[in-house]
C-alpha cells in the first residue's frame, strides 16, 4: 500500500530523510567542528591563555622573577600545550633607524613559543625561532607601529635598528590584531636578555596556552597552587590570570551555535511530523470507502489502526534509513574535506538515537490519523465517493 501511494508520502519521506542527514551530520561532526571553530575565535581573543606575572606590591621583599626550572615544572601540568617566558627591560628605550625615531616603553626577550600564545600572526620575513635563541643571534621582530614608524613604506627586512646601544638586525614583522603591547613593541631572542637588557630579574611573565577552553579555569588553579609552592618565600605575590570575558564571549558564541544547530534540525523532523499526519489524514479521507468495506467483512478497530499505524511507521522508518545513508556519506565526504576526526561510536550513537526519532515521528503521526479511521460509520464510509 506505501509502495502503490509512493507518489502521496514523497514530499514528506523527503523532508524527514533531510532532517536525519542533519542529524547525522550535527551529531557526529558537531564536536570535532566546535572544537575547529572554536580553535580559530580563541586564537583571535587568546581565550585560552593564562598569564603568570607577579604583584610586587603584595611581596615588595621579592623581586618577582621566575625561572627557567619553573618553566618546565609548569609544562608537566595537564592540559598545558604551550609556556612561553619573557623577560622585559622595565625602563623606557628609544630605538633609532637613520634619521628616524622612536620611544618605546621596554624591549621583550622571547622565545619560540611565545608566538603560540599571542593573536598577531607574521607579516613578512620569519619570527624569531630556537635556533636564533641557542645562537644568540641579534636579531628582532616588531610590531606594525614601530615598522610604519621607523620605516614607512619601505620593507623593513635586514635592516639594523639600534636599542639600547646595540644593533639588531629585523627579521620579521606582525601583521592581524595587535593591541598595544604588541604594535608597539620590539622582540629579541630570550638568550640575549641577560647581556643586552640589563635587568635583574631573570623572566618577569609566563604565558600559558591550555588546550580547551572548558580546561582554563581547573589549569589556573592547579598552576597558581604549583607556582606558590615553587616560590613559598613570596606565595603572596603570585598572580596566574587569564581573560574570564573572553572566555565567557567564547562560551556564549559556542552556546548560540550548538542551539542554532539543534533548533534547526528539530525544525525539520517537526516539519516532517506535521507533513505525516497531514497526508496520513488525507489517506483516511480518500480512503472512506476501503476501510468501509474491510469493516464490513468483519475488520476490527484494532486491525483499522494496526493498518493506518504501520503505513505511517514504515514511511518514518524508511525515510530515516535513506537519510542515515545519506548522512554517513555526507560526514565521510566533509571529514576529508576539512580535515575532521570522527569517532565511530560517536557515529554508532547517532544513528540509533536518529532511527528511534524517525520511529516516533511515524508512531505520532500515526496515532491520530488511524484513531479517526477506526471512528469512521461504516454505512457513510460505503457511501463514500
Amino acid at each position: 500500500m506505501v509502495y502503490r501511494n509512493r507518489r502521496r508520502y514523497q514530499t514528506v519521506m523527503i523532508a524527514i530523510a533531510l532532517g536525519t542527514v542533519a542529524f547525522v551530520l550535527i551529531r557526529t561532526l558537531g564536536d570535532s567542528v566546535q572544537d575547529k571553530v572554536a580553535g580559530d575565535l580563541e586564537l583571535i581573543g587568546e581565550a585560552t591563555v593564562l598569564k603568570a606575572g607577579w604583584d610586587d606590591r603584595r611581596s615588595p621583599q621579592h623581586l618577582g622573577e621566575y625561572l627557567m626550572r619553573d618553566c618546565e615544572k609548569v609544562r608537566l601540568v595537564p592540559h598545558v600545550t604551550v609556556v612561553a617566558p619573557v623577560r622585559r627591560t622595565g625602563r623606557n628605550v628609544t630605538l633609532r633607524y637613520w634619521k628616524s625615531e622612536r620611544k618605546l616603553s621596554e624591549i621583550s626577550a622571547v622565545d619560540e613559543n611565545f608566538w603560540n600564545t599571542q593573536t598577531p600572526k607574521l607579516g613578512e620575513g620569519r619570527l624569531i625561532d630556537s635556533t636564533d635563541v641557542a645562537l644568540r643571534r641579534k636579531v628582532c621582530c616588531v610590531g606594525k607601529d614601530v615598522a610604519n614608524e621607523l620605516f614607512g613604506s619601505r620593507s623593513p627586512l635586514g635592516k639594523s635598528i639600534l636599542a639600547n646601544a646595540e644593533s639588531y638586525e629585523v627579521i620579521g614583522t606582525l601583521a592581524g590584531l595587535q593591541h598595544d603591547g604588541i604594535s608597539k613593541a620590539i622582540f629579541i631572542p630570550l638568550s640575549l636578555a641577560p647581556r643586552f637588557l640589563s635587568v635583574d630579574r631573570e623572566i618577569v611573565e609566563l604565558y600559558i596556552r591550555v588546550d580547551h577552553w572548558d580546561n582554563v579555569s581547573n589549569t589556573r588553579q592547579i598552576i597558581e597552587r604549583l607556582v606558590k609552592q615553587l616560590h613559598p618565600e613570596s606565595s603572596a605575590g603570585v598572580k596566574v590570570v587569564n581573560s574570564t570575558t573572553r572566555l565567557d564571549k567564547l562560551n556564549f558564541i559556542m552556546l548560540m551555535i550548538k542551539i542554532f544547530s539543534y533548533a534547526a534540525v528539530v525544525g525539520i523532523f517537526l516539519l516532517g511530523k506535521v507533513g505525516l499526519t497531514n497526508v496520513m489524514l488525507s489517506a483516511v479521507q480518500e480512503r472512506m470507502r476501503e476501510i468501509g468495506i474491510r469493516r464490513a467483512v468483519g475488520a476490527s478497530d484494532k486491525i483499522i489502526r494496526a493498518q493506518f499505524m504501520l503505513e505511517s511507521v514504515i514511511v518514518s522508518l524508511s525515510s530515516g534509513i535513506c537519510g542515515v545513508l545519506g548522512g554517513m556519506l555526507a560526514v565521510n565526504i566533509l571529514r576529508r574535506f576539512l580535515d575532521l576526526g570522527v569517532s565511530s561510536y560517536v557515529m554508532g550513537v547517532s544513528v540509533l538515537m536518529d532511527l528511534s526519532f524517525t520511529l516516533l515521528i511515524g508512531i505520532a503521526a500515526g496515532a491520530y490519523p488511524s484513531r479517526q479511521a477506526c471512528r469512521l460509520d461504516i454505512v457513510l464510509a460505503l457511501r463514500f465517493e
